[in-house]
């Protein structure tokens, strides 16, 4: 963890346990980029979408109550919604199997925002079931169930069931930007996450004790039944996540359960071993993208086996560079394979491909295709690169590079049914053109 901190990869609290007992606490770093307030025991953190957790155990509470059935139809709970209320059940909220949009954060600010949008939704993206798409509307709506059902508000509800009798004392729900124990998110250069003007209410802020205690509760069976928590496992696909992110089950009995969450520059991470009886919770305000490794590091570490401390990421290294000039970027890139090859992390291909991605989202197609030659020059047998490169080319209307790009990627894998399906789709545009 120190090897971490001194690499820039992990500002924030860590803790391990061995079912009850603490074996591993420690906080590293600061509460802000300012670094003139260093965090400790009782820091809060934003866990993303890991608070997504509460809200599907309380809908499985008031499951096992008796009060609702996860089968019911969205449009039995008075919530004004447009007629595809009638096909959507709680359960496909869960699931994220709804076909409800994303959230429009453009036009959102406020839980009253979200609310209006959903009820203007005209039809959904997908017929309910069929498909997966993770979206916080989903989200939104089961924290309105809770309500509807328990005739309290989601706030009110979560303190009583869950964190009162969970004994998580210093969590707060919907934390105060003012709360000196709310630690504030800052990027790679010291320079803070600017303030949230989107109020979407109903997510708790705990320390790394409270996130601790919640992982200890919930597979106790203090909150819920086993057969109910297996039940918040239940996924799309193999790919999709849960309700409560990822869960290793085999024959009805769970092996791992992990979940990842991020805000900005808040990420967090937790991890439980269910036969070991190991609990891992990782919190930062500094994303870095590293605390998959930390976790497997010290899940090694505790059984004996070989670690290793993790790599700083080539992504965020060159990515700001990358946006203003692609070849500075790519240059650096270079550099520092060549100086400090031992420090970054160049053998994972998803680090130039993740930059690529995003210079397509900002609109930059030119540099997006510089970084995904880089990447092929870098990775050369991987049908993934050129299947990328060969989406950069196409949405620069450079239709025959975009074709050679997809055939090579189907050499590399021939079951890449993407690159079929563009390839037929390029052809047809030829012959249009013609």
């Amino acid at each position: 963890m120190e090897g971490s901190y001194k690499r820039g990869l992990f500002n924030g609290n860590i803790l391990v346990a061995q079912g009850n007992n603490i074996i591993y606490q420690n906080e590293f770093g600061y509460s802000d980029a300012s670094r003139s307030k260093k965090l400790s025991r009782n820091s809060i953190f934003n866990i993303g979408s890991i608070a997504k957790e509460f809200n599907a155990v309380a809908i499985m509470i008031l499951n096992e109550r008796g009060l609702l059935n996860l089968d019911d139809k969205i449009s039995n709970f008075e919530l004004q919604l447009p007629e595809w209320s009638n096909t959507v059940s709680i359960k496909h909220l869960l699931q994220y199997t709804s076909g409800l949009p994303r959230i429009n954060w453009n036009n959102i600010k406020n839980d009253q925002d979200i609310y209006n949008d959903i009820k203007n939704i005209k039809r959904l993206n997908f017929e309910p079931g069929t498909d997966y798409l993770y979206s916080n509307n989903n989200i939104f709506l089961q924290r309105r169930i809770v309500e509807q059902v328990s005739g309290m508000s989601f706030n009110d509800f979560i303190q009583k069931n869950l964190l009162i009798p969970g004994g998580m004392t210093n969590a707060i729900i919907d934390a105060d930007t003012q709360n000196p124990e709310l630690v504030t998110a800052f990027n790679n250069t010291f320079v803070n996450d600017r303030a949230m003007d989107i109020e979407f209410s109903g997510w708790v802020n705990p320390t790394a004790n409270d996130m601790y205690k919640w992982i200890i509760n919930l597979h106790s069976g203090q909150f819920i039944s086993n057969k109910s928590l297996i039940t918040l496992f239940d996924s799309h696909s193999k790919e999709s996540s849960s309700a409560l992110g990822i869960g290793v089950i085999e024959n009805d009995t769970l092996l791992i359960h992990q979940h990842h969450g991020s805000s900005f520059n808040y990420e967090s991470f937790i991890h439980y071993n269910v036969k070991e009886d190991l609990s891992i919770v990782l919190m930062t305000n500094n994303k870095n993208r590293k605390l998959r490794e930390i976790t497997d590091a010290v899940e090694n570490i505790l059984k004996g086996n070989p670690f290793s401390i993790p790599q700083k990421s080539i992504y965020f290294a060159i990515r700001e560079k990358c946006y203003d000039n692609a070849n500075e970027g790519i240059e650096l890139y270079k550099n520092l394979k060549k100086q400090n090859f031992s420090e970054y992390n160049f053998s994972d291909e998803n680090e130039l491909n993740q930059l690529g991605y995003d210079l397509i989202k900002k609109g930059q197609i030119e540099e997006a295709i510089s970084i995904f030659r880089l990447l092929i020059s870098e990775f050369p047998n991987s049908s993934n690169a050129f299947d990328s490169m060969g989406e950069s080319y196409f949405l620069n209307d450079q239709f025959e590079l975009s074709k050679i790009s997809y055939q090579k990627s189907l050499e590399h894998n021939p079951e890449n049914t993407n690159a079929e399906e563009m390839i037929n789709r390029i052809e047809k545009i030829n012959v249009k053109t013609n």
